[in-house]
């Protein structure tokens, strides 16, 4: 189990890793100007909840939804496997 301190900064830690990726290496039209507003991890780091705003209207809303669900698996991640 991490303590409530060690949550926070891994939760802090989560926040800036998407707002990079978001921001440099997604390129999907349906997500355009959202900010990331917070990151809860459960105590076993199992789980992260991210939470966003946007200014768009709801209609606008739905399609980023969209488009932050159909991208929840990516990941930039290089392999360990060496060329």
């Amino acid at each position: 189990m991490a303590n409530q301190q060690r949550l926070r900064r891994i939760a802090d830690q989560i926040q800036r890793e998407l707002s990079g990726l978001l921001r440099a290496e997604l390129k999907d039209p349906r997500i355009g100007m959202i900010t990331l507003t917070g990151v809860e991890v459960s105590p076993d780091l199992a789980y992260a909840k991210v939470f966003f705003t946007s200014l768009a209207d709801a209609e606008s809303l739905t399609r980023i939804e969209a488009g932050l669900e159909h991208a929840a698996g990516f990941s930039c991640v290089p392999s360990s496997e060496s060329a």
